[in-house]
């Protein structure tokens, strides 16, 4: 039968824990590529939505949707896409209106959420990651240790021998943090754009109702 346990401490003694530790730093290199990538992306496609919902519901109140189609077309951001979406349906209803302003919103939120489920797993992880390590490290210092004499084996040499496999879990923790931080930073913003979206498809709505109701005597 294979022995689990020879087949750890010897996996401990290869330098695994070591290798851990590099795999958590290009993990962090790679988060913190695309913590500046999400952060790029969020900024250049971030408008002014108040003074969008204002142009619109002049332009709305006049039934210039035309003209709304080409105000939204030089707009960016999430906004502006789910409304330019939900435009399309205006001259069907407010049911059509709804339906493609959450189709728009889906496909939006695909865009925005990019890299941001890799970031939430390693913030997650991480801590794991480096508590593996130390487990590993800790393994391979106590075989060390058990393998010398006792006066070689002081009380000294095994406190420094298990601070230094601590450095695997410190490791994982600063991987972590700035992940999970991250992460929630940039849910919350795609929260609010979807709020700002859907307040922007009620601006128009609200001038369908009228339409609507007509249509239904």
């Amino acid at each position: 039968m294979i022995d689990i346990t020879e087949m750890v401490v010897k996996l401990s003694r290869t330098g695994a824990g070591t290798a851990v530790m590099w795999f958590m730093v290009g993990l962090s290199v790679i988060s913190v590529a695309f913590m500046i990538e999400r952060f790029i992306f969020f900024q250049s496609n971030q408008g002014n939505v108040r003074d969008l919902a204002k142009r619109l519901n002049d332009l709305f109140l006049q039934q210039k949707y035309g003209e709304a189609k080409e105000l939204l077309a030089g707009v960016k951001g999430f906004e502006a896409r789910v409304l330019s979406a939900a435009l399309e349906g205006a001259p069907i209803g407010a049911h059509a209106v709804r339906e493609l302003a959450e189709s728009a919103t889906l496909i939006e939120k695909l865009r925005y959420e990019r890299f941001l489920a890799f970031l939430g797993t390693v913030g997650n992880n991480a801590p794991f990651l480096g508590l593996f390590g130390t487990v590993l490290e800790i393994i391979s210092a106590l075989f060390e240790l058990g393998s010398q004499s006792g006066a070689n084996a002081s009380a000294g040499a095994v406190m420094a021998t298990l601070s230094a496999a601590l450095a695997a879990t410190a490791v994982g923790l600063l991987v972590a943090m700035p992940a999970v931080a991250v992460f929630n930073y940039f849910n919350r913003r795609l929260k609010a754009l979807e709020a700002s979206a859907e307040a922007l498809v009620h601006v128009l709505l609200a001038h369908l109702k009228p339409v609507d109701e007509d249509d239904s005597h």
